[in-house]
Protein backbone atom coordinates (compact mmCIF):
# COMPACT_ATOMS: atom_id res chain seq x y z
CA UNK A 1 0.00 0.00 0.00
CA UNK A 2 3.05 2.09 1.02
CA UNK A 3 4.37 1.49 -2.51
CA UNK A 4 1.20 2.19 -3.94
CA UNK A 5 0.86 5.97 -2.38
CA UNK A 6 4.63 6.62 -3.67
CA UNK A 7 4.02 5.93 -6.65
CA UNK A 8 0.75 7.86 -7.03
CA UNK A 9 2.57 10.91 -5.32
CA UNK A 10 5.85 10.88 -7.80
CA UNK A 11 3.11 10.96 -11.11
CA UNK A 12 1.54 14.17 -9.41
CA UNK A 13 4.46 15.91 -8.76
CA UNK A 14 5.61 14.96 -12.46
CA UNK A 15 2.46 16.57 -13.49
CA UNK A 16 2.57 19.30 -11.59
CA UNK A 17 6.33 20.05 -13.33
CA UNK A 18 5.06 19.66 -16.49
CA UNK A 19 2.19 22.08 -16.13
CA UNK A 20 4.44 24.79 -14.33
CA UNK A 21 6.90 24.18 -17.31
CA UNK A 22 4.48 24.75 -19.98
CA UNK A 23 3.10 27.69 -18.43
CA UNK A 24 6.29 29.47 -18.28
CA UNK A 25 7.15 29.06 -21.57
CA UNK A 26 3.40 29.98 -22.44
CA UNK A 27 4.37 33.59 -20.15
CA UNK A 28 7.61 33.48 -22.10
CA UNK A 29 6.22 33.67 -25.25
CA UNK A 30 3.57 36.30 -25.15
CA UNK A 31 6.36 38.59 -23.44
CA UNK A 32 8.33 38.52 -26.94
CA UNK A 33 6.21 38.95 -29.60
CA UNK A 34 7.67 42.39 -30.99
CA UNK A 35 11.16 40.92 -30.84
CA UNK A 36 10.13 38.10 -33.10
CA UNK A 37 8.53 39.65 -35.38
CA UNK A 38 11.08 42.48 -35.79
CA UNK A 39 13.27 39.02 -36.54
CA UNK A 40 12.61 39.63 -40.42
CA UNK A 41 15.83 40.70 -42.08
CA UNK A 42 15.81 42.37 -45.48
CA UNK A 43 18.70 43.32 -47.77
CA UNK A 44 18.96 47.02 -48.45
CA UNK A 45 21.47 49.86 -49.64
CA UNK A 46 21.66 53.30 -49.02
CA UNK A 47 20.59 55.52 -51.71
CA UNK A 48 24.19 57.05 -53.28
CA UNK A 49 24.87 59.85 -55.73
CA UNK A 50 27.57 59.31 -58.24
CA UNK A 51 29.07 61.81 -60.77
CA UNK A 52 28.20 60.33 -64.18
CA UNK A 53 27.87 61.15 -67.71
CA UNK A 54 24.32 61.03 -69.29
CA UNK A 55 23.92 58.99 -72.16
CA UNK A 56 21.37 57.94 -74.45
CA UNK A 57 21.37 55.43 -77.30
CA UNK A 58 19.06 54.58 -79.64
CA UNK A 59 19.14 52.77 -83.45
CA UNK A 60 19.92 54.98 -86.29
CA UNK A 61 20.11 54.87 -90.08
CA UNK A 62 22.80 56.78 -92.06
CA UNK A 63 21.14 58.88 -94.94
CA UNK A 64 22.71 61.33 -97.64
CA UNK A 65 22.07 64.93 -96.79
CA UNK A 66 20.78 65.17 -100.51
CA UNK A 67 20.11 63.05 -102.92
CA UNK A 68 18.90 63.63 -106.75
CA UNK A 69 17.37 61.75 -109.32
CA UNK A 70 19.15 63.02 -112.78
CA UNK A 71 16.11 62.00 -115.63
CA UNK A 72 16.56 64.16 -118.82
CA UNK A 73 14.32 66.99 -120.23
CA UNK A 74 14.19 66.42 -123.98
CA UNK A 75 14.02 63.47 -125.76
CA UNK A 76 16.40 61.44 -127.81
CA UNK A 77 19.02 58.55 -128.15
CA UNK A 78 21.78 59.01 -125.34
CA UNK A 79 25.36 59.29 -127.15
CA UNK A 80 27.52 59.77 -124.65
CA UNK A 81 28.17 58.66 -120.63
CA UNK A 82 31.24 60.50 -119.26
CA UNK A 83 30.87 59.00 -115.82
CA UNK A 84 32.34 55.77 -114.37
CA UNK A 85 29.68 54.59 -111.79
CA UNK A 86 30.33 54.72 -108.28
CA UNK A 87 32.39 57.84 -109.04
CA UNK A 88 32.71 61.19 -106.98
CA UNK A 89 31.61 64.17 -109.15
CA UNK A 90 31.71 68.16 -108.89
CA UNK A 91 28.80 70.29 -109.26
CA UNK A 92 28.66 71.39 -112.95
CA UNK A 93 30.34 68.24 -114.43
CA UNK A 94 28.87 66.61 -117.69
CA UNK A 95 27.38 62.96 -117.25
CA UNK A 96 25.17 62.24 -120.39
CA UNK A 97 24.98 63.59 -123.90
CA UNK A 98 21.77 63.15 -125.73
CA UNK A 99 22.08 63.42 -129.50
CA UNK A 100 22.54 67.09 -130.47
CA UNK A 101 22.07 67.00 -134.27
CA UNK A 102 18.18 67.25 -134.48
CA UNK A 103 18.53 70.14 -131.42
CA UNK A 104 21.34 72.41 -132.91
CA UNK A 105 18.71 72.43 -136.25
CA UNK A 106 16.30 73.42 -134.19
CA UNK A 107 18.03 76.26 -132.69
CA UNK A 108 19.46 77.41 -136.59
CA UNK A 109 16.11 77.77 -138.09
CA UNK A 110 14.42 78.94 -134.36
CA UNK A 111 17.07 81.86 -135.46
CA UNK A 112 16.54 82.54 -139.03
CA UNK A 113 12.96 82.74 -138.36
CA UNK A 114 13.97 85.09 -135.50
CA UNK A 115 16.02 87.35 -137.76
CA UNK A 116 13.44 87.04 -140.68
CA UNK A 117 10.42 88.48 -138.18
CA UNK A 118 13.26 91.22 -136.69
CA UNK A 119 13.72 92.24 -140.37
CA UNK A 120 9.99 92.17 -141.15
CA UNK A 121 9.44 94.36 -138.25
CA UNK A 122 11.85 97.20 -139.03
CA UNK A 123 10.16 97.16 -142.33
CA UNK A 124 6.70 98.05 -141.15
CA UNK A 125 8.23 100.51 -138.71
CA UNK A 126 9.55 102.29 -141.56
CA UNK A 127 6.09 102.12 -143.23
CA UNK A 128 4.17 103.28 -140.68
CA UNK A 129 6.33 106.26 -139.71
CA UNK A 130 6.07 107.17 -143.87
CA UNK A 131 2.11 107.17 -143.48
CA UNK A 132 2.38 109.06 -140.32
CA UNK A 133 3.70 111.91 -142.63
CA UNK A 134 1.83 111.57 -145.47
CA UNK A 135 -1.07 111.51 -143.26
CA UNK A 136 -0.24 114.89 -142.14
CA UNK A 137 -0.07 116.35 -145.42
CA UNK A 138 -3.45 114.91 -146.17
CA UNK A 139 -2.39 112.61 -149.06
CA UNK A 140 -3.50 109.35 -147.68
CA UNK A 141 -6.59 108.76 -145.44
CA UNK A 142 -6.78 107.90 -141.37
CA UNK A 143 -7.96 104.65 -142.71
CA UNK A 144 -4.49 103.82 -144.71
CA UNK A 145 -2.84 104.94 -141.43
CA UNK A 146 -4.18 102.56 -139.17
CA UNK A 147 -3.65 99.91 -141.56
CA UNK A 148 0.40 100.94 -141.63
CA UNK A 149 0.13 100.94 -137.68
CA UNK A 150 -1.51 97.15 -137.17
CA UNK A 151 1.00 96.21 -139.72
CA UNK A 152 3.99 97.30 -137.26
CA UNK A 153 2.43 96.35 -133.94
CA UNK A 154 1.90 92.63 -135.46
CA UNK A 155 6.10 92.27 -136.86
CA UNK A 156 6.56 93.24 -133.74
CA UNK A 157 4.69 90.92 -132.27
CA UNK A 158 5.84 88.51 -134.49
CA UNK A 159 9.80 88.84 -133.30
CA UNK A 160 8.30 88.62 -129.44
CA UNK A 161 6.85 85.05 -130.75
CA UNK A 162 9.89 84.12 -132.93
CA UNK A 163 12.47 85.15 -129.56
CA UNK A 164 10.45 82.93 -127.64
CA UNK A 165 10.68 79.66 -129.97
CA UNK A 166 14.29 80.37 -130.39
CA UNK A 167 14.64 80.63 -126.50
CA UNK A 168 12.62 76.97 -126.30
CA UNK A 169 15.20 75.45 -128.65
CA UNK A 170 18.24 76.99 -127.41
CA UNK A 171 17.19 75.86 -124.08
CA UNK A 172 16.17 72.05 -124.93
CA UNK A 173 19.69 72.32 -126.52
CA UNK A 174 21.58 72.61 -123.30
CA UNK A 175 19.24 70.28 -121.60
CA UNK A 176 20.96 67.78 -124.05
CA UNK A 177 24.08 68.22 -122.13
CA UNK A 178 22.67 66.43 -118.33
CA UNK A 179 25.24 67.79 -115.69
CA UNK A 180 26.00 66.94 -112.12
CA UNK A 181 23.34 69.57 -109.81
CA UNK A 182 25.93 69.36 -106.97
CA UNK A 183 29.08 67.58 -105.75
CA UNK A 184 28.10 63.97 -104.37
CA UNK A 185 29.03 59.96 -105.51
CA UNK A 186 27.14 59.19 -108.51
CA UNK A 187 25.42 55.49 -108.43
CA UNK A 188 24.53 53.23 -111.47
CA UNK A 189 23.61 53.91 -114.53
CA UNK A 190 19.99 52.88 -115.67
CA UNK A 191 20.57 53.31 -119.37
CA UNK A 192 22.92 52.12 -121.86
CA UNK A 193 24.45 54.46 -124.64
CA UNK A 194 22.64 53.91 -127.85
CA UNK A 195 19.25 53.93 -125.56
CA UNK A 196 15.96 56.15 -126.61
CA UNK A 197 15.49 58.41 -123.15
CA UNK A 198 13.34 61.36 -122.58
CA UNK A 199 11.40 63.19 -119.50
CA UNK A 200 8.62 59.73 -119.03
CA UNK A 201 12.02 57.30 -119.36
CA UNK A 202 12.62 57.98 -114.69
CA UNK A 203 15.92 58.55 -112.95
CA UNK A 204 19.10 58.02 -115.36
CA UNK A 205 21.25 57.93 -112.48
CA UNK A 206 21.15 58.96 -108.71
CA UNK A 207 23.46 61.55 -106.76
CA UNK A 208 23.91 61.23 -103.19
CA UNK A 209 26.20 64.14 -101.00
CA UNK A 210 28.65 61.84 -99.09
CA UNK A 211 30.69 64.86 -96.73
CA UNK A 212 28.35 65.47 -94.45
CA UNK A 213 26.17 62.27 -93.68
CA UNK A 214 23.19 62.51 -91.77
CA UNK A 215 22.20 59.62 -88.79
CA UNK A 216 18.34 59.38 -88.81
CA UNK A 217 16.24 57.73 -85.62
CA UNK A 218 13.60 58.37 -83.68
CA UNK A 219 12.56 58.84 -80.19
CA UNK A 220 9.06 57.93 -78.02
CA UNK A 221 7.21 60.71 -76.34
CA UNK A 222 9.04 59.22 -72.85
CA UNK A 223 12.27 58.75 -74.27
CA UNK A 224 11.78 62.56 -75.38
CA UNK A 225 10.83 63.50 -71.80
CA UNK A 226 13.95 61.83 -70.39
CA UNK A 227 15.90 63.40 -72.77
CA UNK A 228 14.96 67.27 -72.16
CA UNK A 229 15.85 66.55 -68.53
CA UNK A 230 19.29 64.76 -68.90
CA UNK A 231 20.46 66.97 -71.75
CA UNK A 232 19.15 70.80 -70.95
CA UNK A 233 22.17 72.33 -72.56
CA UNK A 234 22.28 71.56 -76.00
CA UNK A 235 25.65 73.11 -76.29
CA UNK A 236 26.77 70.44 -73.54
CA UNK A 237 25.53 67.64 -75.76
CA UNK A 238 28.36 65.65 -77.87
CA UNK A 239 26.62 62.86 -80.54
CA UNK A 240 28.72 59.73 -81.76
CA UNK A 241 27.80 57.12 -83.77
CA UNK A 242 28.54 53.42 -83.16
CA UNK A 243 28.72 50.88 -86.57
CA UNK A 244 26.84 47.66 -86.66
CA UNK A 245 30.16 46.56 -85.54
CA UNK A 246 30.24 48.19 -81.74
CA UNK A 247 32.91 50.33 -83.26
CA UNK A 248 33.17 54.07 -82.68
CA UNK A 249 33.25 56.43 -85.98
CA UNK A 250 35.87 59.21 -84.94
CA UNK A 251 34.00 62.03 -85.99
CA UNK A 252 31.93 63.50 -83.49
CA UNK A 253 28.30 64.60 -85.18
CA UNK A 254 25.82 67.12 -83.96
CA UNK A 255 22.15 67.41 -83.53
CA UNK A 256 20.98 69.30 -86.64
CA UNK A 257 16.91 68.45 -86.20
CA UNK A 258 14.09 67.77 -84.34
CA UNK A 259 10.67 67.22 -86.00
CA UNK A 260 7.71 69.37 -84.73
CA UNK A 261 5.04 66.33 -84.40
CA UNK A 262 5.26 63.03 -83.42
CA UNK A 263 4.69 60.18 -85.38
CA UNK A 264 0.79 59.13 -85.07
CA UNK A 265 1.12 55.93 -85.84
CA UNK A 266 4.56 55.32 -83.72
CA UNK A 267 4.28 57.76 -80.96
CA UNK A 268 7.98 58.51 -82.03
CA UNK A 269 9.68 61.82 -82.81
CA UNK A 270 11.81 61.86 -85.88
CA UNK A 271 15.57 63.51 -85.25
CA UNK A 272 18.92 63.99 -87.34
CA UNK A 273 22.29 64.25 -86.68
CA UNK A 274 24.72 65.29 -88.53
CA UNK A 275 28.36 63.76 -89.15
CA UNK A 276 31.26 64.86 -90.67
CA UNK A 277 32.20 62.09 -93.37
CA UNK A 278 35.89 63.72 -95.10
CA UNK A 279 37.09 59.65 -95.67
CA UNK A 280 33.83 58.51 -97.04
CA UNK A 281 33.34 56.03 -94.39
CA UNK A 282 29.63 56.20 -93.82
CA UNK A 283 27.37 55.21 -96.45
CA UNK A 284 23.70 55.79 -97.05
CA UNK A 285 21.40 53.27 -95.76
CA UNK A 286 24.19 51.76 -92.87
CA UNK A 287 22.93 51.25 -89.76
CA UNK A 288 24.02 51.27 -86.24
CA UNK A 289 23.63 53.22 -83.12
CA UNK A 290 23.24 57.03 -82.37
CA UNK A 291 24.37 57.94 -78.43
CA UNK A 292 23.68 61.19 -77.03
CA UNK A 293 26.10 62.01 -74.60
CA UNK A 294 27.35 64.91 -72.43
CA UNK A 295 30.58 66.88 -72.48
CA UNK A 296 31.09 67.05 -68.71
CA UNK A 297 29.75 64.61 -65.55
CA UNK A 298 26.60 65.66 -64.01
CA UNK A 299 25.94 64.06 -60.18
CA UNK A 300 22.74 61.86 -60.25
CA UNK A 301 21.02 59.29 -57.55
CA UNK A 302 21.50 55.73 -58.15
CA UNK A 303 20.31 52.46 -56.73
CA UNK A 304 20.32 48.95 -58.37
CA UNK A 305 18.01 48.08 -60.97
CA UNK A 306 16.62 45.08 -59.40
CA UNK A 307 15.43 47.52 -56.51
CA UNK A 308 12.64 48.85 -58.52
CA UNK A 309 9.13 47.53 -58.79
CA UNK A 310 7.08 48.10 -61.85
CA UNK A 311 3.38 48.38 -62.40
CA UNK A 312 1.81 49.71 -64.98
CA UNK A 313 2.28 53.54 -65.59
CA UNK A 314 3.87 52.99 -62.05
CA UNK A 315 7.60 52.78 -60.66
CA UNK A 316 8.36 52.10 -57.02
CA UNK A 317 10.78 51.01 -54.50
CA UNK A 318 10.24 49.44 -50.35
CA UNK A 319 11.96 52.01 -47.72
CA UNK A 320 12.62 51.15 -44.87
CA UNK A 321 11.82 54.38 -42.95
CA UNK A 322 12.97 55.43 -39.55
CA UNK A 323 10.80 53.87 -37.31
CA UNK A 324 12.17 50.73 -39.06
CA UNK A 325 8.91 49.81 -40.93
CA UNK A 326 8.70 49.37 -45.04
CA UNK A 327 6.86 52.35 -46.67
CA UNK A 328 5.70 52.43 -50.39
CA UNK A 329 7.88 55.26 -52.61
CA UNK A 330 6.83 56.08 -55.85
CA UNK A 331 9.74 57.54 -58.06
CA UNK A 332 11.17 58.52 -61.26
CA UNK A 333 13.68 56.42 -63.21
CA UNK A 334 16.12 57.96 -65.59
CA UNK A 335 18.99 56.64 -67.62
CA UNK A 336 19.71 52.71 -67.07
CA UNK A 337 24.05 52.88 -66.47
CA UNK A 338 26.60 50.59 -66.15
CA UNK A 339 26.36 47.41 -63.60
CA UNK A 340 22.67 47.16 -63.68
CA UNK A 341 22.30 50.45 -62.48
CA UNK A 342 19.28 52.96 -62.37
CA UNK A 343 19.42 56.95 -62.72
CA UNK A 344 16.34 58.37 -60.42
CA UNK A 345 15.05 61.42 -60.88
CA UNK A 346 13.02 62.03 -58.50
CA UNK A 347 11.30 60.59 -55.04
CA UNK A 348 14.52 59.38 -52.96
CA UNK A 349 17.92 61.27 -51.24
CA UNK A 350 20.32 60.61 -50.40
CA UNK A 351 21.12 58.02 -47.10
CA UNK A 352 17.69 56.81 -47.65
CA UNK A 353 17.39 52.73 -47.13
CA UNK A 354 15.88 50.80 -50.41
CA UNK A 355 15.21 47.19 -50.24
CA UNK A 356 16.94 44.86 -52.77
CA UNK A 357 15.95 41.92 -51.96
CA UNK A 358 13.59 40.07 -49.90
CA UNK A 359 10.31 41.54 -51.53
CA UNK A 360 8.17 37.81 -50.86
CA UNK A 361 8.72 38.14 -47.52
CA UNK A 362 7.69 41.61 -46.39
CA UNK A 363 4.77 43.99 -46.54
CA UNK A 364 4.05 47.89 -46.19
CA UNK A 365 4.19 48.73 -42.58
CA UNK A 366 5.96 45.66 -41.51
CA UNK A 367 8.92 46.41 -39.47
CA UNK A 368 12.44 44.71 -40.48
CA UNK A 369 15.80 44.09 -39.62
CA UNK A 370 18.13 45.50 -42.45
CA UNK A 371 21.56 43.96 -43.61
CA UNK A 372 23.26 46.75 -45.26
CA UNK A 373 24.93 45.67 -48.47
CA UNK A 374 27.83 47.88 -50.42
CA UNK A 375 26.72 49.24 -53.47
CA UNK A 376 29.42 47.70 -55.56
CA UNK A 377 28.11 44.37 -54.03
CA UNK A 378 25.22 45.02 -56.30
Amino acid sequence: MVRSLIKKLVICVLIILVIVGGYYSWKKMQSKPVAQTMQTVVDAIRVEAEAIIPKASFVAKIESKDTVGLRARVTGFLQERLFQEGDFVKKGQQLFVIERVNFEAAVREARANYDSAVATEKNALQSYERAQKLYKTKDISKAKLDDAEAASDSAKAHVAQAKARLDLAEQDLEYTIITAPMDGRIGEAAFSVGELIGPSSGVLAKIVTVNPMEAVFAVSENQLLLLRQQFKDAENTEVHFITADQKEYPEVGTLIFMDTTLDEAMNTLKMKASFPNPQYKLISGQYGRVVLQAKSPTDVLIIPQRAVQRTPGNEYVLVVNDEHKIEKRQIQTGAELDDFKVEVLSGLKVGETVVVDGFQKIAEGMPVEVRYLNMKQE
